[in-house]
């Protein structure tokens, strides 16, 4: 069954984009008083649509060309897709010598931004996507390692990142450096890597995967206990062994009604095509809004307009949050992706076609 263009899944990405928006946004009340943490949640969205679409890619494509050549079109499209927008905007802060990002150029390079912040550097956005590229490297390898069961890959990540969580109880190891590294982030993605299995075998027959009652029952019940625990006990031993698993279930239903196109208020908010733009360009809105608000703290700012009102910081970084994602967008970001299907879409074909007794071949997904 071949996997077209989802707009609930661009509506869920504008969802997962407008929580980490809010919490960054909207001041220090809002940090208090939204429950769980919106920006938390907006990353674990994101976290779990990695591992659900980036899962569903892999096994498609390895079904229709040879591992090796699978693998390295893999990295390739990854590379295409997300470095070209963060090296250019690790380049900029780096000439405007913003010392989180001068003082510590190597480590952001490299991705390794989550152990840089956990080792006690700053904490940047770049963190999780350090996390996600660290999971772009280690997932194709495992689902070979497995014989392409990317449910079993599933069932190791997701029981080796709870048992992982529960022995940094009695270690040293810092809760919050844990949460930043890949462990810390094994069930969130597991459960992606779950939903992402299961939804091409059922490709396979022809149908999509469905979240049934049951699935619901469970997500909400992750969700709501997630929400009582975080004013019962807040950001305590609790959280850190059940904040991952709970909200993972929930998005991953969310996720698998979004895949499946079904009615209902995603499907509305979805509609609107502000909406799915907004999703489209999230990963531009992620690498740079945090950084605009830091202009209004610049010394060249204050000296030419004065200290401006916290609603005005808020409302022009907002502005320019939307309006520079745009033009990367347009400009480089959507020209590339062209470019790499033009250019690796085309060499798969012909291996699709070289390939012997090749009697399944799908149209691929592209999930990015």
């Amino acid at each position: 069954m071949a996997q077209g263009y989802r707009p609930q899944l661009d509506g869920l990405r504008a969802i997962a984009i407008g929580l980490v928006g809010l919490e960054h946004f909207g001041g220090p009340w809002i940090r208090t008083h939204f429950p769980v943490g919106a920006g938390a949640l907006g990353v674990q969205l994101f976290f779990v649509l990695s591992g659900f679409l980036i899962t569903r890619n892999l096994l498609s494509r390895l079904e229709q060309a040879p591992a090796g050549e699978t693998i390295r079109r893999f990295y390739i499209g990854r590379a295409v897709r997300l470095m070209p927008a963060y090296y250019l905007t690790l380049l900029v802060l780096f000439v405007l010598g913003m010392p989180e990002v001068h003082d510590f150029i190597l480590w952001h390079l490299t991705y390794t931004s989550n152990y840089l912040a956990a080792a006690g550097g700053p904490l940047l956005v770049f963190w999780s996507l350090a996390v996600e590229e660290q999971f772009y490297l280690l997932l194709p390898l495992l689902i070979l390692l497995s014989g392409r069961n990317a449910a079993r890959v599933a069932v190791f990540l997701i029981g080796t990142g709870l048992l992982l969580r529960i022995l940094v109880l009695a270690t040293p190891i810092d809760r919050f450096a844990f949460e930043l590294s890949i462990f810390g982030k094994f069930e969130i993605l597991g459960l992606g890597v779950l939903i992402g299995a299961l939804s091409y075998a059922e490709s396979r027959r022809g149908r999509r995967l469905r979240a049934g009652p049951g699935w619901w029952l469970a997500g909400l019940a992750c969700l709501a206990f997630q929400c009582v625990a975080w004013y019962v006990a807040g950001n305590g031993i609790l959280r850190h062994l059940t904040f991952n698993l709970t909200v993972g279930v929930y998005f991953a239903c969310l996720v698998v009604q979004a895949d499946a196109e079904r009615p209902g208020l995603l499907a509305r908010f979805s509609g609107f095509r502000f909406v799915r733009f907004v999703g489209k360009i999230s990963y531009g809105i992620y690498l740079t809004h945090l950084f605009f608000l830091k202009l209004f703290e610049s010394s060249t700012v204050v000296e030419w307009f004065g200290t401006i009102p916290l609603w005005g910081q808020g409302l022009s970084a907002v502005v320019l949050s939307l309006c520079l994602p745009t033009v990367s967008w347009f400009l480089m970001e959507s020209p590339l992706l062209k470019l790499k299907e033009r250019v690796l879409d085309g060499r798969e074909a012909v291996a699709v076609r070289m390939a012997p007794n090749d009697k399944t071949s799908q149209t691929p997904s592209r999930a990015g």
